[in-house]
């Protein structure tokens, strides 16, 4: 009896440690948002241990090194706007919504989504995700009816990746000052203006 007792305990105490190591990751990564975010030409690991209000060692002990970290932020601020969650759409009927969806949830990561997107591995880790996500919009592109031709499907599909990028989202709210719904509301306009076309040539 005292065995099993004392093994939940330790079950207990080795939840709880994996809990708290998970929060202190996440709050080393978000501190790393926040000093990328600063414009800072040089990012170091004391500025970050600093701004998370841990030790030096304590970052190292969760990221090995400062490209690990920084690979790591790209999928950090993917998970915390819960990007990872949200449903395609299935048919342009349901785009506009996705879409505002989308922008909302990017959006509300402010800082942490600047440092994540332009962080040096997130390139990397764009580039592997790349193929996924055209495959998503090409999915959606089939969709249309009538059905545009092949070409013009995989048109649709890259314009809708290059569209609903983090950084298409930052051009519209910093650049032109345009609210999540307003960018939403043009990448939709644009997509029904160029669908528009394709689908009269295969109706006629």
């Amino acid at each position: 009896m005292t065995r099993i007792a004392n093994s939940g305990a330790r079950s207990y105490r080795s939840q709880l440690r994996a809990q708290q190591a998970e929060q202190t990751r996440a709050r080393i990564l978000d501190a790393t948002g926040r000093v990328m975010a600063g414009g800072l030409a040089f990012v170091s690991i004391p500025d970050i241990a600093r701004e998370a209000g841990v030790s030096v060692p304590t970052v190292y002990r969760h990221f090995a090194t400062k490209r690990d970290l920084f690979g790591a932020l790209y999928a950090h601020a993917v998970r915390s706007a819960g990007l990872d969650e949200l449903v395609m759409p299935r048919s342009m009927d349901e785009l506009l919504g996705f879409l505002r969806a989308h922008f909302e949830r990017t959006d509300s990561l402010g800082d942490l989504a600047r440092a994540g997107m332009a962080s040096p591995a997130s390139d990397e880790v764009r580039r592997l995700n790349m193929p996924d996500r055209v495959a998503l919009f090409r999915r959606l592109a089939d969709s249309i009816e009538p059905k545009p031709s092949k070409a013009d499907r995989d048109r649709i599909a890259r314009l809708l990746v290059i569209l609903t990028a983090s950084s298409a989202l930052r051009l519209w709210r910093d650049q032109l000052g345009s609210s999540v719904d307003e960018a939403a509301d043009d990448v939709d306009w644009v997509l029904r203006a160029v669908i528009a076309p394709a689908t009269q040539r295969m109706g006629s």
